[in-house]
């Protein structure tokens, strides 16, 4: 069931990118509409592209993993929530570590196919036309793409665990907001010690590299420490344990780096 209902939500992904596909590959007369729009579009972030639309399918495509790797997550445990099913699950003579595998294993394997796909699609933009700039383009350069996709899946996944309710909702939402505060501090703190051959692309990168490595540094060890305690007795207490064992960490990197982003500008 886990192969199945993974490979259902990647399949879905890439049917929905394969008009543009075929748009691209083709060059059927309505790239000439997506010419126009993405000339629109990206003329601020992006000047003198020869074949904008591709720099268009190719952000789609970008952003269609993305919120399928979100999406994996935090659907990994929803049968177990809406069926009730964590207390059938526990009477099975299965560790907890294996229920982490069998969930994980179809679903990294999934995006793994998905980021091939992109990596590929990403070299032949860059031979075709010239390298993606950009302060933002970070989040779809084929070096810093795969780390954000595996950070939005195990946000997702860590998260997705507990039922998304009261203070995890709350949770959910600090932990995006410690995508943009924790890599914006980490920028400004170590922009003098970058080196200088490195473009903005490359420094918005490392810096979103290690602000999101702290984010899943604390949601796992908050998830998996309450997840290996857990049982029938104590589940419906463990959305509330988990959820306090983040927020005060991430409240207080989160209001940190806000603060030192005030006092430095």
């Amino acid at each position: 069931m886990e192969w199945r209902n993974t490979l259902k939500t990647g399949i879905i992904c890439l049917v929905l990118l394969l008009p543009g596909l075929f748009i691209t590959l083709l060059k059927i007369p309505v790239t000439g509409f997506l010419n126009f729009v993405a000339v629109r579009v990206f003329h601020i972030l992006n000047e003198g592209i020869e074949h904008p639309y591709l720099l268009l399918l190719f952000f789609l495509f970008s952003m269609t993993i993305l919120v399928t790797a979100n999406l994996l997550g935090f659907n990994a445990f929803r049968l177990e929530h809406e069926d009730k099913a964590f207390e059938y699950l526990f009477t099975f003579p299965v560790s907890k570590r294996q229920i982490l595998t069998d969930k994980l294993i179809p679903r990294l394997l999934t995006l793994g196919v998905l980021l091939l796909i992109h990596e590929a699609a990403s070299l032949f933009l860059v031979l075709k036309l010239r390298p993606i700039q950009g302060r933002l383009f970070f989040l779809i350069d084929p070096v810093f793409f795969p780390v954000v996709v595996l950070v939005f899946f195990f946000c997702g996944f860590f998260i997705g665990i507990y039922e998304q309710r009261n203070m995890v909702s709350v949770v959910t939402l600090l932990s995006f907001l410690s995508l943009v505060f924790l890599p914006s501090g980490i920028f400004v703190l170590l922009k003098p010690i970058f080196p200088d051959s490195w473009t903005m692309l490359y420094k918005n990168g490392a810096s979103f590299t290690i602000g999101a490595l702290l984010l899943i540094l604390i949601l796992g060890a908050s998830a998996l420490s309450t997840f290996v305690r857990m049982d029938l007795r104590s589940m419906s207490a463990s959305s509330r344990t988990f959820a306090w064992r983040a927020l005060w960490p991430l409240g207080i990197l989160c209001l940190g780096s806000f603060i030192f982003l005030l006092i430095k500008k």
